[in-house]
């Protein structure tokens, strides 16, 4: 850990945490010429703003050869271009770092990357993050109104993928069959969204699909498919939807196709939902279905007298919590 008061690496520094920028640049460093090469991560939790700390900053990345993991909690405006010659980099978080507004071309040469944690500053994710071919986890917070084609969709190793805090996201990318290995899908607080887009449909590795907080998103609205097109089952074991205001229905084509693997759905405070789809009647192997603050329909799924009560009768553990003296 680099402080002011201690600023002594050691040929067997394997890992790093900066709190303080000026004893790591001027002290810490010009003492250990030729012994960086061993850290394998470097947490710096302090600002690199300054004109002199950017300088140093971007001289030092050249120090961490094999460096796999970085970490910048501080402020820090703009990434370095020499970021994208840290060839043996697996883990890359910013998340914290609310000030970086732009990512820097050469960040998408990291090959090796798997794993990427973007913060609120950010503006927009280029189509590049497609060069990024071994990433398998991003996690993205963007002030873009739409995700583009030709970029995450493109992402075939990447297996989680959460956006969340969006603010101005209304559509995501269109091209998401490209997500082969995808297995986790969630979605938090982007106010904005309007809807699912239809290629979610083709996500056939996913396995866990959480929304929760979209206050616009509309499940309901179709995936239309074409006729001659072949229906392909899904994966999906874990399904979760919360505080969503606006949604009347729930997505019937993605349980459809869940039938032989849904094992826990769950559905909290989404109001206007009214009824459950038929096909929720369908779902074998569905072990445990909660449903609370749903007043229409907690009350059509009340046990043994509610309406949608035979489509849910099979399922072993049910909870339905509509107000504070309704539960079964």
């Amino acid at each position: 850990m680099i402080t002011s008061q201690n600023y002594q690496i050691s040929k067997t520094t394997f890992h790093l945490t900066v709190l303080d920028s000026h004893s790591f640049f001027h002290q810490a460093l010009p003492k250990s010429p030729n012994k960086l090469d061993r850290v394998r991560s470097v947490l710096f939790a302090c600002d690199l703003e300054e004109p002199r700390c950017k300088t140093d900053f971007e001289k030092c990345l050249m120090e961490f050869t094999h460096l796999r993991s970085l970490e910048l909690v501080g402020g820090c405006e703009l990434l370095p271009e020499r970021i994208g010659a840290l060839k043996h980099l697996t883990y890359l978080n910013l998340v914290d770092n609310s000030k970086l507004k732009r990512l820097p071309k050469s960040i998408f040469k990291l090959q090796n990357l798997q794993a990427l944690f973007l913060g609120k500053g950010l503006e927009e994710l280029p189509k590049d993050v497609r060069y990024m071919i071994s990433l398998r986890l991003l996690f993205l917070i963007t002030k873009q109104k739409r995700l583009p084609q030709g970029g995450i969709g493109c992402l075939q190793c990447l297996r989680f993928l959460i956006i969340a805090r969006c603010e101005n996201l209304e559509y995501l990318c269109e091209d998401m069959q490209g997500l082969k290995s995808l297995r986790r899908l969630v979605i938090v607080k982007c106010k904005s969204l309007i809807s699912l887009p239809r290629s979610m449909k083709y996500l056939t590795a996913l396995e866990v699909l959480i929304i929760v907080g979209c206050e616009k998103i509309d499940l309901g609205l179709a995936m239309e498919e074409k006729k001659e097109e072949e229906i392909k089952p899904l994966r999906l074991q874990t399904v979760m939807f919360g505080w969503l205001p606006a949604t009347s229905a729930l997505p019937e084509q993605i349980l459809q196709r869940s039938t032989d693997s849904l094992h826990t759905f769950m559905i909290g405070y989404c109001p206007n939902i009214r009824e459950l789809p038929e096909c929720v009647g369908n779902l074998k192997k569905l072990q445990a279905l909660t449903i609370l603050g749903c007043p229409s329909l907690g009350k059509r799924c009340q046990r043994g007298i509610g309406e949608d009560w035979p489509k849910i009768a099979h399922i072993p553990e049910i909870e339905v919590r509509y107000d504070e003296e309704t539960s079964d």
